[in-house]
């Protein structure tokens, strides 16, 4: 019983496997840009690279003077 389940998940699993790979290789279909930086339709919705926004947000504390006044660090 254990074996038949076993070879009908492996089956299941070939078949869309066999799927994606035709939609991805025989149609020329591009794969999804998953990438936030990337992806046009992420960018139109406004979110953007978590990394830039740090990188973006690290330069604007550092041409600041004044961020550390209020904690008496020097």
């Amino acid at each position: 019983m254990f074996i038949k389940v076993v070879f009908l998940v492996i089956v299941i699993l070939a078949i869309s496997f066999i799927g994606i790979g035709f939609n991805i290789f025989l149609r020329n279909k591009k794969f999804p840009q998953t990438s936030i930086g990337k992806n046009k339709n992420m960018a139109k919705l406004g979110l953007t690279c978590p990394k830039s926004d740090e990188i973006k947000c690290r330069r604007e504390i550092e041409k600041r003077t004044d961020y550390c006044s209020s904690c008496g660090c020097s």
